[in-house]
């Protein structure tokens, strides 16, 4: 009986571990996960072909009894718009408040940037979301629904468009040295956000391609940096592979270009990198 018993616990054993190493050595399911937050989402800024048409211009607020110039409006606040041609606003309509992106032109990161940007468009930051509550002769009252940053006077509302949030594979980083390939999509990293200086995962950028080169929400990057030739003697030099730098996946699409988030970097990314589509 013990003989039995040695025997049952022998081959129990010898199954069990069977099904752990199989367990093991199974091929773990691929992840997705989102290219970006909300608020990382609503907050990229654009560079648009034509600027914004300013028909509609913040031009004050509640709680401002003396119309300060330097007033701003944050979450929770109302706001005065007076619809400069006329335009048909109604209550319960959304916008998006906008404004120029100045700090981009402050700082030149490559040489021949500002030319980069002034042919893709001019670039906006994004400021808040707001809905109408009131529609009256004197103009139009809405309240402060999301904001990445504060209202100030003089402020541009477009109509709100939803930016819908991509989704993306996790996979295993990418050959650092992985030729280019001709029957590819490139492009290049025309600024970042905020004009930042060095740049990593989590970071927003904007590549010149956009609908027109037949890019797409959800489309997925992967940045190379073109490293210069090794000298090898007098007068002579040996070229240098490009070098892969991390991936980005585009968050939305304008005309000329695109933005999009940097999901991962194997060193630093800087304005002036270039992108190929995976």
């Amino acid at each position: 009986m013990r003989r039995i018993t040695f025997a049952l616990s022998v081959v129990f054993l010898f199954v069990s571990a069977l099904t752990v190493q199989a367990q093991e050595t199974k091929p773990a399911s691929p992840v997705s996960v989102a290219a970006a937050t909300l608020t990382q989402a609503e907050c990229t800024g654009f560079i648009a072909e034509t600027p914004v048409p300013r028909d509609l211009v913040v031009v004050g607020g509640g709680d401002d009894d003396f119309h300060s110039v330097v007033r701003q409006f944050v979450k929770g606040e109302s706001v005065f718009i007076s619809p400069r041609n006329g335009g048909d606003i109604k209550v319960d309509a959304e916008y998006n408040v906008v404004r120029p992106a100045k700090e981009l032109f402050q700082t030149m990161r490559y040489q021949g940037q500002e030319w980069e940007m002034r042919k893709l468009g001019k670039p906006y930051e994004d400021v808040a979301k707001v809905k109408v509550t009131h529609v009256n002769p004197q103009g139009a009252v809405a309240k402060v629904t999301f904001s990445c940053g504060p209202i100030l006077l003089g402020d541009t509302w477009m109509l709100f468009q939803p930016r819908p949030i991509p989704e993306y594979t996790v996979s295993q980083p990418l050959d650092h040295f992985l030729p280019l390939d001709k029957n590819k999509t490139n492009g290049r990293i025309t600024a970042s956000h905020n004009n930042s200086g060095f740049l990593g995962a989590q970071t927003v950028v904007y590549l010149n391609l956009g609908q027109r080169d037949g890019t797409a929400v959800g489309r997925r990057f992967r940045i190379y940096k073109l490293l210069p030739p090794q000298a090898t003697g007098f007068l002579t030099n040996q070229p240098t592979p490009p070098e892969t730098i991390g991936e980005a996946v585009v968050l939305s699409v304008q005309s000329k270009s695109c933005v999009a988030m940097v999901v991962s970097s194997y060193r630093e990314i800087s304005a002036g990198d270039y992108v190929e589509e995976e």
